[in-house]
């Protein structure tokens, strides 16, 4: 397997999330995860207004958390401001339809955890080793509640074996960036929905991405650092374009309930609100949505997004989950 899968595909370029406390978020993804922050910007106008489906008058601050060079796995904060936000993912919630969690690669698991936990953030249980079945390799993972509660996994990539999946991924990822707190931009980013099939199109059809990982989480070690059932199976499928960072993936529950945050994974709630996905033809992208019958929440325009540039974009519904996609081009 060769560390690009899809030449053409889109890697998550940005995850959007909505915050509670601006300041608090950004020490976390700039001091704690080691991105870069970039000035605090204010958005407002129809614009605005009409992306988001806000009223008039409404404002947001924001902030873009990158790895400076690096237009992968970035972070764009945006502190709208409301009188009533809640939270997208209730607290206690471990699995929840729609865009779950950000994954971060560090070469030291074990001292990263007692990091975030000495910073008071709630780790669900200590770092699990598992192994992936049919050669895909072994990593070390463990998660907490992140900054608005986000659900953040931290992964050690501890299979070596040049031949797996998971040391084909530590090759790759040790020789294209670390911040300066040791850690990556978003190499992966959560999204359980139901229907995965529906989902996997999305991303092959729209965003021409493919299956790096596709697997079964059944074992008593991946249910438990994922507090799931101890009988939970778990489907899920890696979605990778041109870079072994921006990963997406794709899960679905089988055998079990879990809690739908679609509904309110809208502005101006605090939480995990979109992806965004840079394509090389927004018509292109534009017309297959059309002929796919994917639902548009926002169509598409020109504006000046901030931090982002000038873009050319079309925000969407994904199949099998609903969850929030914005596909775009950026236009000088």
């Amino acid at each position: 397997m060769n560390a690009i899968i899809a030449p053409n595909g889109s890697p998550l370029n940005t995850a959007v999330i909505g915050v509670d406390d601006l300041g608090q978020s950004i020490k976390f993804y700039r001091d704690l995860v080691g991105l870069s922050a970039s000035d605090i910007f204010h958005w407002k106008g129809k614009d605005f207004e009409d992306i988001w489906q806000l009223p008039s008058g409404s404002n947001a601050k924001g902030c873009l958390c990158e790895l400076k060079g690096c237009d992968i796995g970035r972070i764009l904060l945006l502190d709208f401001k409301a009188e009533k936000k809640k939270l997208i993912r209730p607290k206690g919630i471990s699995r929840a339809y729609g865009h779950f969690n950000l994954n971060f690669y560090t070469d030291d698991i074990e001292t990263d955890t007692k990091k975030f936990e000495e910073e008071g953030y709630h780790i669900w249980s200590k770092p699990t080793y598992y192994e992936m079945s049919e050669g895909q390799g072994s990593p070390t993972e463990v998660i907490f509640d992140g900054p608005d509660n986000v659900a953040v996994n931290l992964v050690e990539l501890t299979d070596d074996d040049p031949s797996s999946k998971v040391g084909q991924m530590k090759i790759y990822t040790q020789k294209h960036g670390r911040t300066h707190t040791g850690l990556t931009p978003v190499v992966t980013s959560a999204h359980t929905t139901k229907d995965i099939d529906l989902t996997v199109d999305f991303h092959r059809e729209i965003l021409k991405s493919d299956v790096l990982i596709d697997e079964v989480l059944s074992t008593k070690e991946q249910n438990e650092f994922l507090q799931l059932p101890n009988d939970a199976k778990t489907s899920v499928k890696f979605m990778q374009g041109n870079h072994m960072f921006g990963k997406i993936a794709l899960s679905q529950p089988q055998n079990y309930k879990c809690h739908d945050m679609v509904p309110d994974a809208i502005a101006p709630n605090i939480g995990y609100i979109a992806q965004a996905f840079e394509v090389s033809d927004i018509e292109k992208s534009e017309k297959a949505i059309n002929q796919l019958g994917y639902e548009v929440y926002a169509h598409r325009r020109l504006t000046d997004f901030p931090k982002l540039g000038y873009l050319d974009f079309i925000m969407v519904r994904a199949p099998g989950s609903g969850a929030l996609e914005l596909i775009f081009q950026v236009k000088n």
